[in-house]
């Protein structure tokens, strides 16, 4: 292909079982806003102050958003944090699964965790080199 066609990325889609609940999870857990929902309550589009769209669907199979690596279960969103430390504490103290906490590797901190429907997300903090 010659030249770039594309120009970014503009969202990412998350499979959801119950879309209210989904969108609450999100929106309580880890301040997004809701940008639209669909008339059928079947897709929403939620947003952070920066990056793609984040759209929920809701979906009647029991996929989950992750892929395996090397047999192990990896995320396949990240999200930015401005203080990890107490993003961790905040999702802790919500009762939030949370996965590997790795820390310091020299990249900085970051650590998996799950919103309700099993879907596993990472949040990392930006290095400062």
């Amino acid at each position: 292909m010659e030249g770039q066609i594309l120009n970014r990325v503009t969202h990412v889609m998350v499979p959801v079982k119950k879309l209210s609940e989904s969108i609450e999870w999100y929106t309580s857990n880890l301040g997004f806003n809701v940008k639209w929902k669909r008339n059928d309550n079947k897709m929403a589009i939620l947003e952070l102050p920066q990056g793609p769209h984040f759209f929920l669907r809701e979906s009647r199979n029991e996929t989950n958003a992750h892929f395996l690596l090397n047999d192990d279960i990896c995320p396949v969103i990240g999200l930015e944090a401005k203080d990890i430390r107490r993003l961790l504490e905040d999702l802790k103290n919500k009762g939030v699964q949370i996965g590997e906490v790795r820390e310091e590797r020299g990249e900085g901190m970051d650590f998996d965790f799950y919103d309700i429907n099993g879907n596993m997300l990472v949040a990392h903090e930006p290095f400062i080199g």
